[in-house]
């Protein structure tokens, strides 16, 4: 198993962070490893809401079919997926009121398959200059990052 957890300010307001970040048609502007909704994509999300998306990390390709397993408006979403190869990924996104903005917070666990030992922690290496590199996109959408 291997993880990544990554954060940066924005001045957004929460409600301004929150809409960005729960809209999955938006995920494309920002999210460095999507590669693409397979099939359709819901226009709300809630709790058991399911949507399968390619992801990319250097030159990997894996769908991912996801479930969305907590959905706690305007703070968090937790999503669960299953690929190829035995691959899961859990997936939190939490936006946190700070002094004159938010705080976007992505959280990645990595397991299943080759992802289990030395191979996971090397992909969750590699996924975390991705995961900032999103959540720094994340936040600029809506005007310049603070810093992390």
């Amino acid at each position: 198993m291997a993880a990544v957890d990554v954060g940066i300010r924005s001045e957004m307001t929460p409600e301004e962070a929150w809409k960005l970040a729960s809209d999955l048609h938006r995920f494309s502007e920002w999210m460095t490893i999507f590669g693409g909704w397979k099939g359709d994509v819901p226009e709300e999300i809630g709790e058991g809401t399911e949507v399968a998306s390619l992801i990319k990390v250097k030159g990997f390709r894996n769908v991912i079919h996801w479930r969305v397993i907590r959905y706690e408006e305007p703070t968090a979403i937790a999503m669960t997926g299953k690929g190829r190869g035995g691959v899961r990924i859990d997936l939190t996104m939490r936006v946190d009121e700070v002094d004159g903005g938010s705080r976007f917070g992505l959280n990645a666990t990595l397991r299943g398959g080759l992802l289990n030992g030395p191979v996971g922690r090397f992909v969750a290496h590699l996924m975390e200059s991705d995961v900032r590199d999103s959540i720094e996109n994340l936040a600029r959408l809506g005007g310049a990052p603070e810093g992390r």
